[in-house]
């Protein structure tokens, strides 16, 4: 019986902090807020928050036009890249590798024929 309720109080406790977690996150209205106190942002904001607020299209609708410019500028500029652009160089060293397969073994077929004998 003990040990049911030391699970279940341990499950409760769980259950609290991974709610607190998400409870701790800043919403897009805190980033606002945070730049529009003093023109710059003064706590450490994930990029998932970061994004959260260039998606917020409340907040770009009803706010300060200025202050959400300056603010996505920074925002911008903050967040990191998690892939690069698309250049078209991957097609490029996919194309390379194809020929070269293809002109090697063309090549290859090719020498190792049988040769004719000149009787």
């Amino acid at each position: 019986m003990l040990k049911k309720l030391l699970i279940l109080i341990l499950g409760v406790l769980a259950v609290t902090l991974l709610m607190t977690t998400v409870a701790l996150a800043a919403s897009p209205q805190d980033i606002y807020k945070d730049y529009a106190d003093n023109g710059k942002l003064d706590n450490s904001y994930t990029d998932a928050e970061l994004r959260a607020y260039l998606n917020d299209a409340t907040l770009h609708m009803y706010e300060n036009a200025t202050t959400i410019n300056r603010l996505d500028n920074l925002v911008n500029e903050t967040l990191t890249r998690e892939t690069f652009p698309f250049t078209g160089f991957q097609l490029m060293i996919a194309g390379i590798v194809a020929v070269a397969l293809v002109g090697g073994g063309v090549t290859l077929r090719r020498l190792t024929r049988p040769q004719k004998s000149k009787s």
